[in-house]
């Protein structure tokens, strides 16, 4: 049972930017999915070191993709993303102290992408697609 799924609410608008949370996605499923199933810590740690890599590799590319669209809301989003971090790196640093996962960070995760991809990044990709329009 997966952690969450893609859906169309999750869309931005902006293909890259989809695929890449996409990929988060995939990689917080294979986490919990192992994680649920009972598999040894390091059975699913390679996805939490790469979700933690991969995150921010596509809060970068997500921050460069709005300041190319010049979209006026990035410096409050660059502050939501630094916050996230903050958060996601206490959780992986408890996670690997303890080595195992728990079900607050996968709460955490779960509210962090359906909350912030929807209530946040649709809006540089109305941006984005208000400028191709």
């Amino acid at each position: 049972m997966s952690l969450m799924e893609w859906n169309n609410n999750l869309d931005v608008g902006v293909n890259d930017m989809n695929n890449q949370h996409k990929k988060i996605l995939d990689l917080m499923n294979k986490m919990y999915d192992s994680y649920k199933n009972g598999d040894a810590f390091e059975s699913y740690e390679p996805y939490l070191d790469e979700l933690r890599s991969f995150t921010v590799q596509h809060f970068k590319e997500e921050e460069e993709f709005m300041e190319s669209i010049n979209f006026e809301g990035i410096a409050g989003h660059k502050q939501i993303h630094a916050s996230l971090l903050e958060t996601f790196q206490n959780h992986y640093d408890e996670i690997k102290g303890s080595k195992s996962l728990n079900d607050k960070f996968c709460a955490f995760l779960k509210l962090w992408l359906s909350a912030h991809i929807q209530g946040i990044d649709v809006k540089y990709g109305q941006v984005y697609n208000n400028q191709a329009a």
